[in-house]
This record gives structure tokens, sequence and C-alpha cells, in this order.
């Protein structure tokens, strides 16, 4: 069965009135959601638009690309910000369930498309700006049903994991996401590609350990089993 709700997400920059080098970093985001929008073409509805200059927005059909989409982000755009700007620079996101009032015209740009799945969404990326847990909390989601709190205590505890990595972790982190998704680790491969992206001679027990100490397979086991109980949900109303 068809849901009838659809998922939004919002983002914006974090405190992005500090950072000096704007133009530099609205290309490094711009080249992140190109590539994301072309890779996920298929489970996207609606493309992850800038609307203004520091935020941007978009319609996804099925939870776990919502949240391997967001941890893509997250990671690519810390650590190439941390690279080449020499400042890491952190999203905020709302993720809002809901119906879509307006039809979209034009999936390559998303603006026009109005409903509550938005309005749920902006509710939720304002909660996670007046209520960060000291930082720790950089997403939420709003579905306006007694679930929420259950859905972003879940959020909350990956967050918390998410938020932690070290920058080491993260260029580990970004490599693996983008070569594996949520599937299956392959150490070996993982150990060729950190060689050849970080221009270093890491061994196998290296890789494991760098592994190991980001929990990316517990926090990844838990986005998928949190997707799947949100899409059970979603399928019920």
């Amino acid at each position: 069965m068809e849901s009838k709700l659809s998922i939004a997400v919002i983002a914006d920059i974090i405190a992005s009135k500090k950072i000096e080098n704007r133009a530099p970093l609205q290309e490094i985001l711009n080249e992140i959601l190109k590539t994301v929008n072309t890779n996920f073409n298929d489970q996207i509805e609606s493309y992850l638009t800038i609307t203004l200059g520091d935020e941007f927005q978009g319609i996804i059909k099925d939870f776990k690309t919502t949240f391997l989409i967001i941890d893509l982000i997250d990671t690519q755009l810390k650590t190439l910000t941390k690279s080449i700007l020499k400042e890491e620079v952190t999203l905020r996101w709302g993720i809002g369930v809901g119906e879509l009032v307006t039809p979209i015209k034009d999936k390559t740009i998303s603006i026009g498309s109005d409903g509550p799945v938005y309005w749920n969404a902006r509710n939720a990326i304002e909660k996670v700006h007046s209520h960060n847990d000291h930082g720790n909390t950089t997403e939420k989601l709003v579905s306006e049903t007694l679930e929420d709190d259950f859905f972003n205590s879940i959020i909350r505890i990956q967050n918390v994991i998410k938020n932690q990595w070290t920058t080491t972790q993260q260029d580990t982190v970004s490599i693996l996401l983008k070569e594996f998704g949520y599937e299956e680790v392959n150490n070996q491969k993982l150990k060729i590609l950190l060689n050849q992206k970080l221009n270093k001679d890491y061994s196998e027990q290296t890789i494991s350990k760098r592994v190991i100490s980001t929990h990316i397979k517990q926090y990844v086991q838990s986005r998928i089993q949190l997707a799947e109980r949100l899409e059970d949900w979603r399928k019920l109303k």
C-alpha cells in the first residue's frame, strides 16, 4: 500500500553569518547537491534545491534514502570545508512528513510546491534551532503524531554518535558512505580507497580500528531499523 504522506527535508548552515568564505562554500554545497541529485535521481521526487543563500530543500521517496542522503551531505560538507576553507561547516536538518498539496511541476527545482509536508519540515528545523541539546542534535522529525517523541529520541542518539566524529573519523565515514552507502563495509576495499584518496598507506589493522572507533556499523544499523519502522508507520496513514 502506497502512503499518501510525503517526506520533505529542509537544511540550513549553522552559524552561516560567521563564515568568511561564503562564495567557495556555496560552490562546495552546490557540487555536493548536484552529485546527490544525480546519484539518487530515482529515489528523489523533487531535487534538493538551494532556496536561500544558506538553505536548501527537497522531497525524497523513502526514509532509508532520506537518512543516507543526510549522512552523505553532512560528512562530505564537513570534510570538504575543513580541507578547503579550514573551518568545519555543519548543517541542521528538519524532516517533515505530511501531504503535498500542490503538485510537483518541475522535479529539478524544489520551489513552488507546498503543503503540510513542508510546514512540518519547517517546524522541525525550527525545533532544532531552538533546542539543539548543546549542539548534539542536528536533526528532528515532525509528523504531527504521538510517535514523534519516540522517533526523535532515536535520532537524538544517532546524532550524538555522528556529531562526535573527529576529523579523521569524518574522512573515513565520508569515503565509506560514498562507496558502500548503508551496505556492509568491505575493509579490504575500504583500505584501498583510503590509501588512494588520503594518499597514505594504512594497514588492515588500522582500517579495522578506524571502522570500530566510529561505531559506523551500529550507527547504520540503527538508521536502517528506524527507517523501516517509519515506513511501516507511514503505510498505515
